[in-house]
Formats: C-alpha cells, sequence, structure tokens
C-alpha cells in the first residue's frame, strides 16, 4: 500500500501510534506537515491549513496559496517548520 519507508507525520498525540500500528512507516515528530513523493500528510488542524495552502503552492503558485492565506485572514509561511 505505501512506499517503503514512506515519511508521514501525524499529530503529536497519535505518532507513537501510528508508529505501532504502520511499522513500515517512518513517522517524522518535528514537522507540520510531510510530503513524500505522492503523498502529503500534516500533523493537526493548522498544520492541514498550512499543509493546503503549501499544495495551493505546489499545484497552482506562491502567489496563489499567498493569496488564499490573505483572503482567509491566515498568517501563513511556506516553511514545515
Amino acid at each position: 500500500m505505501f512506499i517503503n519507508p514512506c515519511l508521514v507525520t501525524t499529530h503529536w498525540e497519535d505518532q507513537d501510534a501510528l508508529e505501532t500500528m504502520f511499522p513500515q512507516l517512518d513517522v517524522v515528530r518535528d514537522k507540520r506537515w510531510v510530503h513524500h513523493g505522492k503523498f502529503i500528510s500534516s500533523g493537526g488542524i493548522s498544520a492541514g491549513i498550512d499543509m493546503s495552502l503549501y499544495m495551493v503552492s505546489t499545484l497552482i503558485s506562491l502567489d496563489a496559496a499567498k493569496g488564499v492565506a490573505r483572503q482567509m485572514e491566515y498568517e501563513w509561511s511556506y516553511s514545515c517548520e
């Protein structure tokens, strides 16, 4: 199902459980979102918003993502840190 190893992230409360349930995944603990191949995962609600804006920047343009963030009145950084 997944590329081995597949880099992923999730909410900090669920990272241990994800590793236990899916040992073939490489859980990244210090990033808000992770883009690995065709998979993108995020670590929570606001991280999901950040990841979505990152996807807009990747699929359309950085200017489009900045425009969406501005429309949402959301402070967004391109970085996944």
